[in-house]
């Protein structure tokens, strides 16, 4: 092993030059090492480095830019870097206080990638950017390659498929250069983003020697990117002779591709590795992406497919809502594929009143595109509403509320719009808009007093909206009376529009911003109302279970009676409601123990860890653990959406 690796070290000593000079037009136009951080710490300043300006000095506070903030060394120690501070959504300076560096390190290297909803991974991604001061001791690379808290957090991110997040991160830590302990995350990242010259760039700096099969591999990878074909292929004979148990799909498509030659279908049937350098090796060769690799769940993979020009528009699309419903990406991700297809306004129109006449996946995509292209406030009202009854019908309503959900953003709550205003409170409830639920919702309340199906909505939508709508106090409602009538999630049995648009397209217009958006107000605690939600729930298919809907309540802090429980039933006809997977007792026992001491990144850590175990439906109890932890460290509002996306994912 040691010889291999002082040999490969060697071959890349050689090639290292014909890398940097013979690199793809975007590599040779840069004048310089990339800079990896907005500053160069006050040593280079002084020393007069190149692209600086000799005797400036640097102060130690932090920049500011678009509401994002970054810290240079020499404010702060580098494990302490960051992007976030505690107003621009960070966890605060202290959120290591109590916790020791070699916990801080072991549970941030334990943190899973995929989770059962978007709003935690929200939360993973804010604490790996946080500005704070490190655990007490700090936690440094030592001569056994450990990893430090920063390089842990990078790695992190890139796991979760934030990689531009990652990059940003790695920037803070050093202005030169990337250190050789973040070099494989942040080369990881930039192949996931397809950018291959930064990444070769990247890895044309690291120090650390090249024993590993990672850096083997990107080596080869680099090699045929500067078109030294030659040397990538003597790369690949040593890794083939030294580690025969080497992916051999890698080594095919590497040998392939290094001599010139186009990778055949037949060569991409046999499924390899789907990781990063696998991806980047189909990157490298211009290689529709197979299905093997397209059956992958890892979310940075997945994330970097989604953008890949390697993969075509109808397998995106498929793998898009496949992702979308796994709480693999989030609405932004799919509709950024919507927005990348090239289909006229004829095509869609003639199409969407024939599903079965086009692909599934494009009828989807054509619903969201028909409404966002109504320029005029009702023409899109009116196409939310048909597209919202067509998903219905087909079963796939989850996925097309999630997407065109940020569409009513620009679609007044008054009045005018009142026949839209449960299926636009469901809707942003689905794709987590909860500031749009809340607007919308309080429209339905508006029209309780004089419209029956806006009181029954009123009703079935109270616990997630009490959920997400709590923080303020206000008056307490009148009573609505219940009625056992049953009332569809959606658009059904609320008055409709008597003409639909989804086959013709208006003239063109500025939609109306008639009225600004209103403070978030507050959904007050009703007893009343939550009896009539229990009324409803029992004559309406698809509601949440009136135990879980108890349970999380009750964990928020609301008083649910006795008389309430007892409408919960115990067994329901063989039905049960222990969805999901225990996660480890070590982790639950953990949180437990984090969130008693007020220990707040360390219980935000094992929540996640625990979130990331119990599977895609976590059961309630284990849900109403991780929001009982996270209030007690004062993280109430990511305890609140947490409720609210396990209430909602119920309903779906």
């Amino acid at each position: 092993m040691r010889q291999f690796a002082v040999t490969f070290a060697s071959i890349f000593a050689l090639s290292l030059s014909a890398l940097t000079s013979a690199a793809p037009t975007a590599q040779a136009q840069q004048s310089g090492p990339i800079r990896l951080a907005p500053l160069p710490p006050p040593d280079a300043l002084s020393s007069g480095s190149a692209g600086e300006g000799v005797g400036e000095s640097r102060s130690d506070t932090t920049l500011q830019s678009g509401g994002v903030l970054v810290r240079g060394l020499d404010a702060v120690a580098e494990d302490a870097v960051g992007v976030l501070d505690a107003s621009h959504g960070g966890l605060g300076d202290d959120m290591w206080a109590g916790t020791d560096p070699a916990t801080a390190v072991r549970l941030l290297t334990s943190l899973p990638s995929r989770y059962p909803a978007g709003v935690a991974r929200e939360l993973t991604r804010r604490l790996l950017l946080s500005i704070a001061t490190p655990p007490t001791g700090g936690v440094s690379v030592n001569d056994s390659g450990k990893s430090s808290l920063l390089a842990a957090r990078v790695a992190g991110l890139v796991s979760i498929g934030a990689t531009g997040d990652a990059i940003e991160l790695a920037r803070a830590a050093d202005s030169r250069r990337v250190p050789d302990h973040l070099a494989r995350s942040v080369v990881s990242a930039h192949f996931l983003r397809g950018d291959l010259a930064t990444g070769c760039d990247v890895l044309g700096q690291y120090n650390g020697g090249y024993a590993e099969p990672f850096w083997q591999k990107a080596l080869v990878i680099c090699q045929i990117v500067a078109g030294k074909g030659a040397e990538a292929s003597l790369g690949l004979d040593l890794l083939r002779e030294e580690r025969s148990n080497t992916d051999g799909v890698f080594r095919n498509m590497a040998y392939a591709t290094a001599t010139g030659a186009r990778l055949t279908p037949a060569q991409l049937e046999t499924p390899g590795a789907a990781d990063i350098l696998t991806f980047a090796m189909l990157t490298v060769a211009k290689a529709a992406l197979p299905d093997w690799m397209l059956a992958s769940n890892d979310p940075a993979l997945v994330r970097a497919m989604l953008v890949s020009p390697q993969v075509d528009p109808a397998r995106k699309l498929a793998l898009a809502h496949r992702a979308l419903r796994r709480g693999v990406v989030g609405a932004g991700d799919v509709v950024a594929v919507y927005d990348g297809l090239d289909a006229s306004d004829a095509a869609i129109a003639a199409a969407l009143p024939e599903p079965d006449s086009i692909d599934r996946d494009l009828w989807l995509a054509y619903l969201y595109l028909a409404a966002r292209n109504q320029r005029v406030a009702i023409a899109r009202s009116e196409a939310l509403w048909e597209a919202w009854t067509l998903a219905q019908a087909a079963e796939l309503d989850d996925i097309v509320m999630t997407t065109t959900a940020a569409l009513l953003a620009d679609i007044p709550a008054t009045s005018d719009f009142g026949w839209l205003a449960a299926a636009a409170t469901r809707a942003a409830l689905l794709a987590g808009e909860d500031d749009l639920a809340i607007e919308w919702y309080q429209l339905v309340v508006r029209q309780a007093r004089s419209v029956a199906d806006m009181a029954r909505a009123t009703a079935l939508l109270w616990p997630e909206m009490r959920v997400i709508g709590r923080n303020l106090v206000a008056p307490d409602a009148e009573p609505i009376a219940a009625s056992t009538t049953p009332l569809r999630g959606v658009p059904a049995n609320i008055e409709a529009p008597t003409e639909g648009v989804l086959g013709r397209i208006p003239a063109s217009g500025t939609l109306g911003q008639l009225v600004t958006q209103s403070p978030r107000a507050p959904v007050p605690w009703s007893p009343a109302r939550l009896s009539s939600w229990i009324d409803l729930a029992g004559n309406n298919e698809g509601t949440v279970d009136i135990g879980t809907a108890l349970y999380l309540l009750q964990i928020l802090g609301d008083p649910v009676s006795e008389e309430h429980w007892r409408s919960a039933p115990v067994i329901s006809d063989g039905v049960t409601d222990n969805d999901g997977a225990m996660p480890r007792v070590a982790a639950l026992a953990g949180l437990a123990r984090a969130s008693a001491a007020g220990r707040r990144a360390e219980t935000a850590l094992y929540a996640m860890i625990v979130l990331g175990q119990a599977g895609e439906t976590p059961h309630a109890g284990v849900v109403g653990d991780v929001v009982r932890g996270l209030q007690a460290v004062g993280l109430d509002t990511d305890a609140q959406t947490i409720a609210r996306a396990a209430l909602v994912a119920r309903v779906r």
